[in-house]
């Protein structure tokens, strides 16, 4: 996997984990068309994880703003949410010294969501489109292809 960092930065290693080991997973369905077919029948799981992943990449700088905000700032903002800080806690907490920024590792983000369309691509040519058809027709319910379960590049806005 890439990651598409400065010389300052360096990727969030727990992100950079997650990713590393979805992408095993894929890997693994994506070698033979009877994994395939239990990737189809774990789809709903698969999906979910693979948002979580995404959701977790693309929030990630909202998130960083914790390690670079005061103790005052802090106990404000956790407030909002009906928790409060003591006083010495607020007194004791302070941005993080980071000689190194930490950045979210949206290049194996963009790496891992191609790995996951090319595996939708392949589980798609195991369904019988004609199958699909028929049951439509006669009222039953048949996707006709898996274009939900592919995912989109990066937001624009994302890490």
């Amino acid at each position: 996997m890439q990651t598409n960092v400065h010389a300052n930065e360096r990727p969030s290693r727990f992100l950079k984990q997650r990713i590393g080991a979805f992408s095993e997973v894929l890997t693994f369905f994506a070698s033979e068309p009877k994994r395939q077919v239990a990737f189809l029948l774990q789809i709903e799981f698969w999906d979910w994880e693979m948002e979580g992943l995404i959701f977790a990449v693309e929030s990630f700088t909202a998130r960083s703003v914790a390690w670079h905000m005061s103790g005052r700032s802090a106990n404000d903002l956790l407030a909002t949410r009906g928790l409060f800080l003591t006083s010495r806690s607020r007194k004791r907490y302070s941005s993080a010294v980071q000689t190194v920024k930490v950045v979210a590792p949206t290049g194996d983000l963009t790496d891992l969501v191609s790995q996951w369309n090319h595996l939708v691509d392949r589980c798609e040519n195991l369904l019988d489109p004609e199958e699909s058809h028929r049951t439509r027709e006669s009222g039953g319910r048949a996707l006709e292809n898996l274009a939900r379960y592919r995912k989109q590049p990066l937001h624009p806005y994302a890490g």
